[in-house]
This record gives C-alpha cells, structure tokens and sequence, in this order.
C-alpha cells in the first residue's frame, strides 16, 4: 500500500511550486499527474519539473514514452505503479482522469458490446435490472442513460460492473484557486516564458517525432505553427495564452463537477495539509 496525498488546481495555479514546498515540510516523494509531462524531450512547453527537482524530490510520472507514441490513461496507471513502492507520495498535477483512475480504480473498456443509449431511461433501467437485481442501486449516476447503458454493456459482456461506475464516498482533494484575473495574468507570463526558454529551439529539436496528440499539445501546436511561417512570434504567445485560458476553464469545470474538491483560494500550504489531516492519505493498492 502507497499513502497518496492529492494536490490539483488548473494550470499556472501555483501547484508544482507549493507541491515541492509540502513534499519537504512533510518528507514526501512526488509523482506527477500531468498527461502532456509523461513524453520525454517535451519539457519547456509542459513546464516539466528540472533535472535538479526530479532527482531531489524523487519524481515519478515523468517520461515513460516517446512523443508520437499514443498514452492512455491505463497506460499511465500501469506505468506508475512499477514507480510506486510503499513511500508516502504526493500526487500533484492536472489532469483529472488520473486522479479519479487512482482514487475509483481504473476498468478498460475494450470489446464491450454496442448498447443504444438513446432509448428511454427507464427502458435502460429495467434492462439493467434484469442483468443484475441490485446494479441499478450501486451505479453512481443512475438517472444517466449513458452511464446506465455502459453498465448494461459491462453485464452483457460477463464482466461485472466496474468499480468506477459504483456509488462510493468520494475521497476529499484539495484543488487550487486563483481569481480569474490573477491567473490570466499568470498564464499569459507563463506563455511568454516558455518562448523565452526556448520552445521554438526545442520544438524544432522534436519535430519529427512530435505526432498524434502530442503534436496538438498547448505550446507544441503553435510553436510549430510559428517555425512553419503560419504565425508570428507574438500571435503565437496569444495563442498559446488563449488555449490555456480555455483549458483551465474545463479543468475547473471538472474538478467541480468529478471529483469531491476542496477549494483552496489562498495558494497556502497550511489550509492544503489542514484539509490532509481531515482526511489521511488515500491508501493506494494498485
């Protein structure tokens, strides 16, 4: 078993700087929760963690594949639980889907059956508890009848319901907020910077093997737009801005909506360990 202490916020929060501050004040390793980190040479557009701060706080989550290649999230978790071995371990990052893959477990969906979400709810319900008396009473999001549908799918297939799909307490993890001006601002430093760094020298160093989702990565995209001659230095630092914008918006949306979040509005490392005193760690098994 691994204790999991959970830290996420939107990008350009301030999660990386008060992560690495919590990991010493409690004496924990870090493994990183960020889907666009997980490719290696990808480090100035995905503010990747320096070789200095990967070696001190003992990452893991970091470089487990090559640009082009395709990376899921089931991938990642079985990445990361060969890195995981017992040590307290703080989980920063922000991508959602790897936190609710840690916390509610993780089914892969490959070879279920086609099942018709478009009929009536109460249709799907029945056909649902005809496959399985007490399934309707266990799925978390009942009156949904795609979710209601997939658990139909998941029965017919022989394969019980996924752990995810059942109703359970939900695990408290603290997010990080920032008022919205605060944070624009913030991103739009952050967009400029990565230029400055060196995102074009870099993009450029990986242009044959930035490809799929990879390529299509904030920052990537636009650098390679501007090294094409198809936007100027400056319209890609307000593109990059702009997608970033956007993308903080879902994450928030997300958190909210997925997850079991406790707000932190001031960026302190106090009110985050106050909320993991509340809690304990998560005891991840795997």
């Amino acid at each position: 078993m691994t204790p999991l202490f959970f830290l996420t916020g939107p990008t350009a929060s301030g999660k990386s700087d008060l992560a690495h501050q919590l990991a010493e004040r409690r004496g924990l390793r870090l493994l990183s929760a960020d889907s666009m980190m997980v490719y290696r040479r990808m480090n100035i557009g995905t503010a990747k963690p320096s070789e200095a701060e990967i070696r001190d706080y003992d990452y893991a989550g970091l470089n487990l594949c090559e640009p082009g290649e395709a990376f899921s999230t089931g991938d990642w978790i079985r990445a990361i639980q060969n890195q995981l071995d017992g040590r307290p371990t703080l989980v920063a990052g922000g991508t959602g889907l790897y936190y609710r893959a840690l916390i509610q477990g993780l089914q892969e969906e490959e070879g279920l059956p086609e099942v018709d979400d478009s009929r009536p709810l109460a249709e799907l319900q029945a056909e649902l508890e005809s496959l399985q008396a007490d399934a309707l009473h266990q799925l978390d999001d009942a009156q949904n009848p795609r979710r209601v549908a997939r658990a139909i799918a998941w029965l017919q297939a022989g394969r019980g319901l996924p752990s995810h799909f059942q109703a359970r307490d939900p695990f408290p993890v603290p997010v990080l907020r920032r008022p919205t001006e605060e944070l624009n601002e913030r991103i739009a430093l952050r967009a400029a910077h990565m230029f400055e760094q060196g995102l074009l020298e870099e993009c450029e160093g990986l242009r044959d093997a930035l490809q799929g989702t990879a390529s299509q990565a904030i920052g990537y995209a636009e650098a390679l737009a501007c090294l094409d001659g198809e936007l100027s230095r400056e319209a890609a630092v307000e593109r990059v801005s702009i997608r970033t914008r956007q993308y903080g918006k879902r994450q928030r949306t997300w958190f909210r909506n997925q997850m079991q979040a406790q707000w932190v509005d001031h960026i302190d490392a106090d009110a985050v360990e106050r909320i993991w005193d509340a809690s304990g760690p998560f005891p991840y098994t795997g």
